[in-house]
């Protein structure tokens, strides 16, 4: 174990999450619902890939909050097969309105569903999860005592080798498999190095699991601990995608109002990653910056992802092929 993590390890940790491992004999619940809520703002690069990768995973329905997208969006999520479930507008990103609109999807589609239980998968648009050891995640919760209710990930962020560094409506890992670990040292919401926990249970007969900003914890809001098992899912982060297009949007995400309220309460996060684009396009991994402190420390050390027979894709080898072709051409007569 680095340095790092065995600091991060034994820092105090943020929030009520007991973890605990999985016990045998366990006593599974009899009938598992997962469906999925997604956020979204200027994502028709990668909405449709997140949608279909959301069912590759065993979601039965997937819910959009969309933040008044301008281009293609939603448009893109409804034909992969989402369902748009709220639209906001905002002048600034406000994540307190953001996750408002998410639990409300989450508590009215649950209770419509007339299900006892219904397990939510949360989701940013560049996140794309999987279950641990080649299963799905649907698969992966059947597994699980009834006691759990929320479930850890942990996070790899991916960065852009070969041309193209992404096509959209395939799965980003079959033109990023280059990754490293993301564990923050400036926050920590339980025993384990997980960045985020997106999934939570609903429970029509339990108290209401309340998700907080960005999916990084849950409460009750009784006092009482939540409970996850030890180990978690996988979350492939696919923060840079083709090069014009996460220029255009990280430019009007930070070149405006737009990230306005981020910027006074000190959260620099999305300018830092703006900042680091020229050397992410040109793999000078040394100089972007690793975004696990408040303040800037450079270097990265990405490697390529060691399963990617387990990643479970919706089109064939000879698709992908095809898709590599025309955008070779397209480029060739482009240039």
């Amino acid at each position: 174990m680095n340095r790092a993590l065995r600091r991060l390890l034994h820092r105090p940790l943020e929030g009520s999450l007991e973890v605990q491992p999985n016990p045998f004999p366990r006593q599974a619940l009899p009938d598992i619902r997962l469906c999925a809520v997604l956020g979204t703002w200027m994502e028709e690069d990668i909405v449709e890939a997140t949608v279909r990768n959301a069912f590759a995973q065993g979601v039965e329905a997937v819910y959009v909050v969309d933040n008044a997208s301008t281009d293609a969006t939603v448009e893109r999520a409804v034909a992969a097969g989402a369902t748009l479930a709220e639209s906001f507008a905002t002048t600034e990103y406000q994540e307190r309105v953001r996750i408002l609109f998410m639990n409300a999807v989450v508590a009215r589609a649950s209770l419509s569903s007339g299900a006892p239980h219904t397990w939510w998968l949360w989701l940013d648009a560049d996140e794309f999860p999987e279950g641990p050891d080649g299963m799905t995640i649907a698969d992966y919760l059947r597994t699980l005592d009834r006691r759990f209710r929320m479930v850890g990930s942990t996070y790899y962020n991916h960065f852009p080798g070969d041309s193209p560094a992404y096509i959209p409506g395939y799965h980003p890992l079959d033109f990023q498999p280059l990754c490293e670990r993301f564990w923050p040292e400036r926050a920590r919401h339980c025993g384990q190095p997980h960045w985020k926990h997106p999934l939570q249970r609903f429970d029509r007969d339990g108290a209401f699991l309340l998700a907080m900003g960005g999916f990084h914890s849950a409460t009750l809001r009784t006092g009482e601990a939540l409970l996850e098992p030890t180990g978690g899912i996988v979350t492939h982060h696919i923060q840079y995608r083709e090069e014009a297009t996460t220029r255009a949007r990280l430019a009007l995400l930070c070149g405006s109002a737009r990230n306005m309220q981020n910027d006074t309460i000190g959260n620099t996060e999305m300018q830092r990653r703006f900042d680091s684009l020229d050397a992410v396009y040109a793999h000078r991994w040394t100089d972007v910056d690793s975004l696990r402190r408040r303040d800037p420390v450079l270097g990265v050390h990405p490697e390529p992802w060691p399963a990617m027979a387990s990643v479970r894709r919706w089109y064939t080898a000879q698709d992908l092929e095809a898709a590599r072709r025309r955008s070779s051409d397209g480029h060739a007569t482009s240039g």
